[in-house]
């Protein structure tokens, strides 16, 4: 897009060193009325959603800070807590967490 100088002088609007690209993407109706009740108005979906797309992914690139942060106690006591882990295996963990 072309703007007009002072001068009257036509000069092209600087380009941004990432720009950004329309898409399309479908999401549940309520989770969309939750975000547009948290954004005030002067704050962009758009911006808040790159966001979030861009910090999940600087996860998925880095190890997981509650494998490597947790003492081994609390990652026997996140295993016990998840509904997909085994009974024997979490009655074993139960023994060595009452330990």
């Amino acid at each position: 897009m072309l703007e007009m100088s002072k001068g009257g002088r036509r000069m092209s609007r600087r380009r941004s060193s990432n720009p950004t690209k329309a898409i399309s993407v479908t999401i549940p109706e309520n989770l969309l009325q939750e975000l547009d009740e948290r954004l005030s108005y002067s704050q962009s979906r758009s911006r808040f959603i790159a966001n979030a797309v861009e910090e999940k992914l600087q996860k998925y690139d880095s190890p997981s800070p509650l494998v490597s942060d947790s003492s081994v106690r609390q990652l026997m006591a996140a295993l016990v807590a998840r509904d997909e882990t085994e009974k024997v295996l979490k009655t074993l963990l139960l023994q060595l967490l009452s330990e």
